[in-house]
């Protein structure tokens, strides 16, 4: 009993460094721009989940899910030792024009004033062998209230990410409307409540971004005037919070990115987080998952919200590779 009494009162302290990770306007616009080595099982990774929420069921196969190593147990003050994650993802009727697309997702950067060694490595692997694509999920900046120290490291760190064919982004909880007009002067294409369509051929890339400054920015009106997906047009979702992918079903989208939760940042060494900061269930809030009839691609972030600390829940950048669903 005494040891049961002791871990429950571990658990209490990690949750309460857990609370601390984390505290607590929008344009209503849209924009169509178009635009002419080992391999390891990952826990909480690509799974259809049984007995999980609607569209649960069916997956597209097969999802192939690889990193390049396997992260620190303990990162502190610094992201170095990030997992690069490949994800090879089946969409279902891809257009051949887009079979290999190679689409990168980062997310909650919570960039403070200092310089952190691991981007780096993190510019390096990407001028070697540029994406397509590059897209984040929100959270540049650490400090809700100024964002001014960071704002020199992200605008070193972003504009020096390049791409083939652009660089898209929502904001997120701790960036605050007022970082938009800053963000939008660098290399990206600010997309909260606004469209981009990337078109070759007859296939279309379309991507739609869910303001992310505050769940209560979700405006369904907007999103439903977008109308029904177009054929040959494969919808990817930019949302700061994963569990609106519930409250957006209706947008049919094949991918569905978001960040926020930090894959819990503070974790039990089973993987376990001790603060989910989402209403979806604990399992699903790292990793990549069918729920909902589509993808849900939850990036456990390359940054620290408030204490600068990981454990048991290393930084990563995910690459998601499109390939044709099988028997699609």
């Amino acid at each position: 009993m005494a040891r049961i009494l002791e871990l429950r009162r571990s658990i209490r302290i990690l949750a309460d460094y857990g609370n601390k990770l984390q505290g607590k306007s929008v344009v209503r616009r849209w924009t169509d721009i178009s635009l002419m080595n080992s391999q390891m099982n990952l826990r909480g990774w690509g799974r259809a989940l049984d007995n999980g929420p609607p569209g649960s069921e069916g997956s597209p196969r097969p999802l192939i899910i690889r990193r390049d190593r396997t992260g620190p147990r303990l990162q502190l003050l610094t992201a170095k030792g990030f997992e690069w994650v490949e994800a090879e993802i089946p969409i279902r009727e891809l257009p051949p024009e887009l079979e290999g697309f190679r689409l990168l997702h980062v997310s909650d950067l919570h960039v403070r004033k200092a310089w952190d060694p691991a981007y780096d490595e993190f510019i390096a692997r990407v001028e070697a062998n540029p994406p397509d694509f590059i897209a984040y999920t929100g959270d540049f900046v650490d400090n809700k209230h100024d964002s001014r120290r960071a704002m020199p490291v992200v605008r070193r760190l972003v504009n020096s990410l390049k791409s083939r064919l652009g660089t898209a982004a929502i904001l997120g909880n701790h960036d605050g409307d007022l970082l938009g007009p800053p963000l939008a002067s660098l290399n990206l294409t600010l997309l909260d409540h606004r469209r981009l369509a990337l078109r070759s051929g007859s296939a279309t890339l379309e991507f739609i971004g869910i303001a992310g400054v505050d769940r209560k920015d979700f405006d369904p009106g907007f999103l439903r005037s977008l109308g029904r997906k177009e054929p040959g047009t494969v919808r990817v979702v930019l949302s700061h919070f994963p569990d609106l992918v519930r409250r957006s079903r209706f947008l049919e989208a094949d991918l569905f990115l978001a960040g926020h939760t930090h894959g819990g940042q503070i974790c039990l060494p089973t993987g376990i987080p001790i603060i989910r900061h989402d209403s979806l269930p604990a399992k699903l809030i790292s990793g990549i998952h069918w729920v909902y009839d589509t993808w849900l691609v939850a990036n456990p972030g390359l940054g620290f919200s408030g204490l600068p600390i990981r454990l048991f829940c290393p930084a990563q950048v995910i690459e998601i590779r499109l390939r044709k669903a099988g028997g699609s």
